[in-house]
């Protein structure tokens, strides 16, 4: 049967920002790959959107100024070259800044994506698959992929650039899964539909999603009481009053231990008492793949068990807007964020009747009429939750990452099965890559879009030196 499929050089399993964006510079960098070359099997019928930037809510801005986004590191700039400064003026007015900066809402930055990509499509080089794939399998030297409408293509090479996993709910909450009151998935666009103005509304996880439902429930008229809970209670850090480039120049020493790299990024804020923290945590964060490198697995997982949360509020900051509301949030007492941990949860007729264990005290049972659940991407639970991945974790095709922040991916950029080491791919390997958030076990910090950017470019540059020219020319009627 795979016989009578349409082939491609190129499958891209997501058509969110990594995709996109993989799929854009393996295109230029390699323009003998003419029509039919790459298919990007993506359900949204806007590429580039994704999770993060296919948001319909205005209240979801994103959280580096427009002037540091690009699909290319090479133009820096772009995304804000890209804008329309006039007609966003005379629809966003809150995303210009007294300082100079843009902070527009997130779907900008997908318009941004989809008009960048368009001329490849136009061109018939890039081939938009508006379906989701349903299983990977490898047969005679090809990847056959088997779509949700029951259809399917073959392909040479197969790159998986998920879009982040929804949140997974919290062991307490599970028996309430599918409560009404309980939002599971806070992403989704109707997320909070339910919850009316006055409504008392809890919030598990204190990250960057939880400023975006503060955020868009005030922008909704909510005045109802918000207590936000994680087990620390750190909320998000805002930006430094004024940017600066000195993070580029400050050299920061690795170590080969977390507690070792916690001293180094110390050190560094006492020798430079005339910087900013901000700028200590840029630098770090630039450097972020070769000092990840030198910790072994324990040390990884070491890191990651006790100073992720503490470098998550820092390095992922919130748009100053946002932060006012936080600040105002907090001030009015209308939102409180506090370290607690969820002990039980119930649904009665008065509401969700939450059990906590606030830091230092006796646990407090509180009763909400809303719980809205913003722990962060399940990476961790991405093969299991996912049909294809377990198809091809199956066949022993890839593996979890060990440090659980994804798929076990080699420096080479191709998935790694649990028997091979991270040292690089083996003898014969299939040709399939894991691209963006999903491979940042092996390169560290690899959320923020410079990162992704930076990551995606290097995934397009180990399939351009892959490719052999000679690809088959898929008929007109497949893209169309």
């Amino acid at each position: 049967m795979s016989d009578t499929l349409p082939h491609y050089p190129v499958a891209i399993i997501g058509g969110g920002a990594t995709g996109t964006m993989v799929a854009f510079h393996l295109l230029r960098q390699r323009p003998d790959l003419g029509a039919g070359a790459v298919a990007i099997i993506e359900p949204r019928a806007q590429l580039g959107a994704g999770l993060a930037y296919g948001t319909r809510d205005a209240q979801h801005r994103i959280n580096v100024p427009a002037a540091r986004m690009s699909l290319d590191t090479a133009v820096p700039g772009d995304f804000r070259a890209w804008l329309d400064l006039d007609a966003l003026a005379a629809t966003d007015p809150d995303a210009f800044l007294p300082s100079g900066d843009l902070y527009p809402a997130r779907a900008q930055f997908g318009q941004y994506l989809a008009a960048r990509i368009a001329p490849f499509l136009d061109a018939g080089r890039l081939v938009h698959q508006r379906d989701a794939v349903t299983a990977v399998t490898r047969h005679d030297g090809n990847w056959v992929l088997t779509l949700s409408d029951g259809g399917g293509l073959t392909a040479s090479h197969v790159v998986i650039a998920l879009t982040h996993p929804a949140p997974a709910l919290p062991a307490a909450l599970r028996p309430l899964a599918q409560e009404a009151r309980v939002v599971a998935n806070p992403w989704r666009d109707d997320a909070l539909a339910r919850i009316a103005t006055q409504d008392r509304v809890a919030i598990i996880g204190t990250g960057l999603t939880m400023a975006d439902i503060v955020a868009s429930l005030e922008a909704r008229g909510h005045q109802g009481p918000i207590l936000a809970v994680s087990r620390r209670g750190l909320r998000p850090r805002a930006h430094a009053a004024e940017a600066s480039a000195l993070s580029d120049i400050l050299h920061l020493a690795p170590a080969p231990t977390a507690l070792g790299l916690l001293r180094n990024v110390r050190t560094a804020l006492r020798e430079h008492p005339d910087l900013s923290w901000h700028e200590i945590i840029d630098a770090t964060r630039k450097q972020g793949r070769r000092l990840w490198s030198v910790l072994d697995l324990a040390e990884r997982k070491r890191l990651i068990r006790h100073l992720r949360p503490f470098w998550d509020v820092h390095r992922f900051r919130i748009a100053p807007q946002i932060d006012a509301i936080l600040t105002r949030g907090l001030a009015s007492k209308r939102l409180s964020i506090r370290a607690a941990r969820v002990i039980e949860a119930m649904a009665g007729p008065e509401g969700i009747a939450l059990t906590l264990q606030f830091r230092g005290q006796a646990p407090e049972t509180l009763i909400v009429d809303h719980v809205v659940n913003t722990t962060g991407p399940d990476h961790a639970g991405i093969i299991s939750n996912t049909p294809f991945l377990r198809t091809l974790a199956g066949q022993g095709h890839i593996a979890p990452d060990p440090t659980g922040l994804g798929l076990h991916t080699a420096p080479d950029y191709h998935a790694l099965p649990a028997r091979e080491t991270a040292q690089g791919t083996a003898q014969g390997t299939a040709p399939l890559l894991i691209a963006g958030p999903l491979s940042r076990g092996t390169f560290g910090e690899l959320m923020g879009l410079p990162e992704v950017t930076e990551n995606a470019q290097s995934v397009a540059r180990q399939l351009a030196a892959e490719l052999n020219t000679a690809h088959k020319r898929v008929p007109d009627e497949v893209r169309s």
